[in-house]
């Protein structure tokens, strides 16, 4: 983990509001794993953390996804071509993925960015995968692919309903044996991580919660996990360093 002065050398809009970030630093795309993110300095009081999409090993770059919803994020999208930003990462604990051959990865709104770094590191090991991914409405669809299942809240597109929905509509045999990698607000996680215990089947969410240091110090981004082996009923852990992947389980919603 340090702070690398990374040049942005392609940016494109997905969608009304969300666009998608390169940035060249070897340094970053060698060493990240699919579940950690990025802070990203801008002229605000604080950095924006960054969920990393893709990387690029061979030519050094990664990416991120940024959907504008204040004045830091605007910002931040509005990066120019050729721009240097510092930027400090990789950040946090990322997706277990060794551990199983077969997984359903399930995104909901920006929750996407991360799952598809998740879905190209499956890829190249020849892992088995189902995509589940859930949003708003069709405009708000973003990294789609045609096999992937679709769900709409507005039933514009896909199936209409949540990821839920969407993971119903799998078939015994796509469900049985699998791990769930999660990634999106916070209820539809909750609902997921439901689903996948009902079914007793390991579950791996990512609490994308506000940060300010990112590096542990600030403790602004604690969540709730059972420690009963400890004989308390719960501590405090920090999404950016003891996370931002944890085992759904083990989370108090």
């Amino acid at each position: 983990m340090k702070d690398y002065l990374c040049s942005l050398i392609s940016k494109s809009f997905l969608n009304f509001d969300t666009a998608l970030l390169e940035f060249l630093c070897p340094e970053i795309a060698t060493s990240a794993v699919p579940g950690q993110f990025v802070n990203v300095t801008c002229s605000k009081f604080l950095r924006r953390p960054f969920g990393i999409a893709s990387v690029n090993s061979d030519v050094g770059t990664f990416t991120i996804g940024v959907r504008i919803v204040g004045e830091g994020t605007e910002e931040i999208a509005s990066f120019e071509i050729g721009d240097e930003i510092f930027i400090l990462g990789p950040l946090g604990n990322g997706f277990k993925l060794d551990d199983s051959e077969k997984f359903i990865l399930v995104g909901g709104g920006t929750g996407v960015f991360p799952l598809n770094f998740a879905y190209e590191y499956l890829s190249d090991n020849g892992k088995s995968m189902k995509v589940v991914q859930g949003f708003r409405d069709k405009a708000s669809i973003i990294m789609n692919k045609p096999d992937y299942i679709l769900t709409t809240d507005s039933g514009e597109a896909g199936i209409h309903g949540n990821c839920c929905d969407g993971l119903n509509s799998l078939s015994k045999e796509e469900i049985e044996g699998a791990t769930i990698l999660c990634v999106g607000p916070i209820p539809m996680m909750k609902a997921v991580s439901k689903w996948a215990e009902e079914k007793g089947l390991d579950c791996q969410i990512s609490m994308e919660q506000r940060m300010a240091c990112g590096i542990g110090i600030c403790l602004v981004c604690v969540c709730k996990i059972k420690a009963r082996e400890k004989g308390i009923p719960f501590e405090h852990k920090r999404c950016c360093k003891d996370g931002p992947v944890f085992d759904s389980k083990e989370v108090i919603w």
